[in-house]
């Protein structure tokens, strides 16, 4: 860093009140050409107060001014940049430690910095990633987040993808899929020369994710790849190098050691941009991201295609990708998301010069259009105007894809004309029949484990009646302690049970379709920074979250089929780390849980039964009971003043008077219903009181003396001093639930019993000796 010298009187000391400054005013006519800036908050959101909100942004030197028009009074937004004159050009005297600046060497603006190549001893610290030849930075964030070997799914895949090959990737849940695509991605944009700052980013990969959670799950993972690290090698030693990193964060000492403002140095826009567009979120802010451009667009396909239609450049973009990945593509093809999924597919097939696809967004001029048909081949008569890489990765593929793979994206004819021993075209088959493969022969890597089942994950079943699930559920959250995920099938269901746990004094968190995305985001991090919680979700939170320390998963409904029943058990036991799951299954349901397993080609008997204290589940079901009472009660009031609040808005909206008997009662009924409400109350209030003592009374278990420890049936002085004991359950060991499994039942082959012909001998008498 150079420093500059001279006579003390050419020079000038830096003082917050001497910068003169140079003001120049813009008026906007709207709020979202603004110059809007992030402010920094907690990595969680709903953490620290700020009630859930996922990100602010606040724009400074706005002033609003009103003018009077024909149609009224219209707001402008004027604002006013202050440009500084005097900028640091970074002098030093090191005696005096005053910063002071050579007056003929001010200017406007500050130069940005060149970037530097960055060096890492991939041989040395990450040896199993080496042979990869990945780029510095993502080897430096690898080694900084302790990702020292990649999993089997990455290695399989990345390399195939730098030979620029189209992959099909099947593996168990948790096995690191989002690297496996996202690795190669990143590689690819890092190497690329830094795009200028004045100039609109495109689109270069595109990724599809089926639901909002695990979109933003993508787009946070691979941010981190992209956030700067700090190593001990960083730290500034040299004055220079102080000096400036003060400049950065806008603050240096001045004479006496006084912090005086510096002009801040304009930040460079990163090399990859990553963004995610999701429904439920502010679509002003998605259109201003969209607006600046950005290299790795993460998305749901129902709000990427809202955007799609009014953005013609967006849409460009998506025609000219460099990667396209499905995330989960099984869940794709389900009700809601196929249709805008092939519209934006459509998309990025090759247009035949035969058969071109009309689309509402073919902006290309006449000169376009005869440059890109000298591109077409006319052996083949399709396009090659692009490399496009597609990867397509979940963890219930079907393992028969390599047939239907090889068959061109576009089939021709009509069922009459496929084999009889071909079979029917399948949902999934008919999603990967529409994307365009530009590899002949794509790579299918299926790491798929046996049966559906992680080697990690151990499985447990309860049968009980639907009536008792809840006091089943109640014992084993007291039981086994630690974060437990429940999985049902329905909303109700969750409405159900919700305020029954918090009754019973356990931490719950809600997750379904019609929370709020703020909410949903919000009870996400909750349970994950909460200990011993319990989240009740539906199916939305069976694909992709990654949550780590997920200690058990229940399936208090049964799924409906084996797909989701293989991605609920994959919200645990992710990445080698164990886990348990169990299933919850009632007489009428025996049936569809034996049609499921035997689907993934498992037997029912397989799984085995947990072993239950009924001692201690008769005391809790007292208590569910009582809960259920209490739910009952304060459900009927909320329900009645529902009602007659609902009646009085839709009558004042509608401009009808209620009749007289709705609206006010008489004096005797209005004091009958005070005296009975007055009761109701009470005994709500005496019930709640009842369940509060019975919660608060430890739960011992058969055998144990709680005046003589030592001397009762069942042992527990060692457990206590040793402190491996559960502290809601006296007598009861703190293990893990797979330790409570009984054998399961193996069914005996019946052998097939032999017919063997034997003569019967004619009994001759006893015989005599002679």
């Amino acid at each position: 860093m150079p420093v500059t010298t001279g006579k003390l009187a050419s020079k000038r000391k830096i003082q917050a009140n001497t910068s003169s400054a140079r003001k120049k005013v813009k008026t906007h006519h709207s709020a979202n050409d603004l110059p809007w800036k992030t402010v920094v908050r907690p990595l969680e959101a709903g953490i620290g107060g700020d009630d859930g909100i996922l990100e602010l942004e606040e724009v400074e030197g706005v002033e609003i001014v009103y003018e009077d028009t024909e149609n009224g009074r219209i707001p402008k937004f004027k604002v006013v940049d202050i440009v500084p004159q005097e900028v640091v050009k970074d002098a030093v005297k090191q005696d005096e430690n005053v910063m002071q600046i050579d007056e003929g060497e001010l200017t406007d603006e500050v130069d940005e910095t060149v970037e530097e190549t960055e060096l890492f001893d991939s041989v040395n610290l990450l040896p199993n990633w080496h042979t990869h030849s990945l780029h510095p930075k993502l080897l430096k964030v690898l080694h900084t987040k302790s990702y020292l070997s990649p999993t089997s799914i990455q290695a399989a895949s990345i390399p195939i993808a730098f030979a620029g090959r189209d992959i099909v990737g099947v593996a168990q849940t948790g096995s690191g899929k989002t690297l496996a695509y996202g690795l190669p991605i990143l590689h690819h944009l890092l190497s690329k020369p830094r795009p200028p700052a004045n100039k609109r980013r495109s689109v270069r990969a595109l990724i599809l994710a089926p639901t909002r959670e695990l979109a933003l799950q993508v787009s946070t993972h691979l941010n981190v790849f992209l956030t700067p690290v700090e190593t001990p090698d960083s730290n500034p030693t040299k004055e220079g190098d102080k000096i400036a990193a003060s400049l950065s964060r806008g603050r240096v000492k001045g004479k006496g050691n006084e912090e005086v403002k510096a002009p801040q140095v304009k930040k460079q826009p990163p090399h990859v941009s990553v963004a995610a567009i999701v429904g439920g979120m502010s679509a002003q802010k998605q259109r201003r991201i969209l607006d600046r451009g950005i290299d790795i667009l993460v998305a749901t396909p129902g709000r990427l295609w809202d955007n799609m239609e009014d953005d013609e450049t967006l849409a460009r973009d998506i025609k000219n990708l460099k990667f396209l990945v499905l995330d989960e593509a099984d869940r794709m093809i389900e009700a809601g998301h196929f249709a805008e999924l092939e519209n934006i597919l459509r998309l990025t097939l090759r247009e035949s010069k035969e058969d071109q696809i009309p689309t509402e967004f073919d902006g290309t001029s006449t000169v376009e259009a005869s440059a890109a048909a000298e591109e077409v081949d006319t052996k083949k008569g399709i396009k090659e105007k692009d490399d496009l890489q597609t990867f397509v990765f979940s963890a219930t593929l079907s393992k028969d894809l390599q047939r239907n793979l090889k068959k061109r994206f576009k089939p021709k004819g009509t069922k009459k004309h496929f084999k009889k021993t071909e079979g029917p075209v399948s949902t999934l088959d008919d999603l990967l029949l529409r994307l365009d493969f530009r590899d002949p022969d794509p790579e299918v890597i299926d790491l798929s484990p046996i049966g559906g089942v992680v080697s990690t994950l151990q499985e447990g079943k309860i049968e009980c009646l639907s009536a008792d699930k809840d006091v089943y559920l109640y014992y084993f959250l007291l039981r086994y302690p630690g974060r437990s995920l429940v999985f049902l099938s329905s909303i109700d269901g969750i409405r159900r049970l919700m305020p029954l746990i918090e009754l019973l004094e356990i931490k719950a968190f809600p997750l379904h379709s019609q929370l709020e995305q703020r909410q949903r985001l919000k009870n996400l991090d909750r349970f994950k920074n909460t200990p011993n919680s319990v989240l009740l979700a539906t199916d939305i939170a069976a694909r992709g979250l990654d949550i780590l320390a997920v200690d058990h998963v229940i399936h208090f409904q049964i799924p409906r089929s084996a797909d989701t029943y293989i991605h609920r058990n994959g919200r645990t036991a992710r990445a080698e780390r164990k886990g348990f799951s169990m299933l919850m299954c009632a007489p009428d349901e025996r049936r569809v849980v034996k049609a499921l397993l035997n689907s993934v080609g498992r037997e029912e008997s397989e799984i085995a039964e947990m072993s239950i204290e009924l001692s201690l589940l008769d005391k809790l079901k007292a208590r569910v009971q009582l809960a259920k009472q209490i739910e009952n009660a304060q459900h009927k009031i909320k329900k009645t003043n529902h009602d007659r609040n609902w009646m009085r808005e839709t009558a004042e909206v509608l401009g009808v008077d209620l009749d007289s008997d709705f609206d006010s009662d008489p004096e005797d009924e209005n004091k009958l219903s005070n005296q009975k409400r007055k009761a109701k109350a009470a005994k709500t209030a005496g019930m709640k009181a009842e369940l509060k003592r019975l919660i608060s009374q430890p739960l011992i278990a058969s055998g144990v003396s709680t005046r003589y420890i030592t001397s009762s049936s069942r042992q527990i002085a060692d457990d206590l001093l040793a402190g491996g004991f559960n502290i809601t359950m006296v007598g009861v060991k703190t293990v893990e639930p797979g330790s409570d499994l009984v054998n399961a039942k193996k069914k005996k082959k019946k052998q097939p019993v032999k017919k063997e012909e034997e003569e019967e001998e004619e009994w001759d008498g006893i015989a005599s000796d002679s």
